[in-house]
């Protein structure tokens, strides 16, 4: 409920604290926001408000195929990773806040916070949809509408965990919100992600520079404190692999319709493939030294 979070949050346009009133949020000079009946709070302002991000249908299918419990290995591992940060490598006292950048319908966000009880999530995305499922997938999640290339409405110094689960990095404003002793975990597929499905159905492809560019981008800020790479053996039904497809990037540019036929053809009884995925974690400079235990 977005109730749980509300103190962390600021308003968009004077940087000001957040009550709740009749239907909305409000800040004392005055800006008002509108609580969404789904349970969600837009946070946007002029052009940012007019971007859409992911479809009902990506959102449905990312429902569906995570439903599944294809993911489910990446959602344990980064729950030992971040517990194993939070709690174990000693996170000073006060309550937890993760906040999930790029969250979806809350499905990585409602895990950790299920293996964290003192703990509350902030997630944050652009659509719409997604918040609606994002704001119901956990009692302590405050789900945001927020255009995450511009700057969040996240108080300085909030975060005890930011994740990055495949979505865009604001860097500068992830470094802001972040605790002095916070983890950033950011989540990225590899080369060898879904191979042997990207040709045949001709997927968006990942960069081989992407690891390069990413490092690159978070120098200035960010300190790597450890990385692991997680493959998991997928075995999908013809609705699996249709649902994997239609709620990643290749959605934006291929109609279902059209995945569905050349799935149909290819794999009538259902594909093989591999996920890979790049899970790695880093900290703001100037704080502990060293490395930490692998969980």
């Amino acid at each position: 409920m977005i109730h749980a979070v509300l103190t962390y949050l600021t308003c968009p346009i004077c940087g000001l604290s957040l009550t709740v009133g009749t239907g909305q949020v409000c800040c004392p000079d005055g800006h008002a926001y509108d609580l969404a009946r789904g349970g969600h709070l837009t946070l946007t302002t002029g052009r940012a408000a007019e971007v859409a991000g992911d479809n009902a249908e990506m959102v449905r299918s990312r429902e569906a195929f995570l439903a599944g419990g294809h993911y489910a290995a990446l959602a344990d591992q980064l729950g030992a990773v971040i517990r194993n940060y939070t709690i174990k490598n000693g996170a000073t006292g006060g309550e937890q806040v993760f906040v999930d950048v790029g969250a979806g319908p809350g499905y990585y966000l409602a895990h950790l916070l299920n293996l964290c009880p003192s703990a509350v999530g902030i997630a944050i995305d652009v659509s719409r949809h997604a918040l609606r499922r994002a704001a119901r997938a956990h009692p302590r999640i405050g789900a945001v509408g927020v255009d995450l290339r511009g700057p969040l409405p996240v108080r300085t110094g909030t975060a005890s965990v930011v994740l990055d689960v495949f979505a865009p990095r604001n860097v500068t404003e992830m470094h802001r919100i972040l605790r002095p002793d916070g983890h950033l975990v950011i989540v990225t597929p590899t080369v060898r992600h879904l191979a042997g499905l990207v040709d045949s159905l001709g997927l968006v492809t990942v960069d081989k520079r992407k690891p390069e560019r990413l490092r690159s981008k978070l120098a200035d800020s960010f300190v790597q404190r450890n990385q692991w790479t997680l493959d998991l053996d997928l075995s999908l039904a013809t609705q699996d692999l249709l649902h994997l497809v239609m709620m990643g990037p290749t959605a934006h540019h291929r109609r279902a319709a059209e995945i569905q036929l050349l799935i149909e053809e290819r794999w009538p009884a259902g594909a093989a493939s591999t996920a890979s995925f790049m899970i790695e974690v880093y900290e703001p400079y100037g704080k502990r030294s060293g490395k930490e235990a692998v969980p």
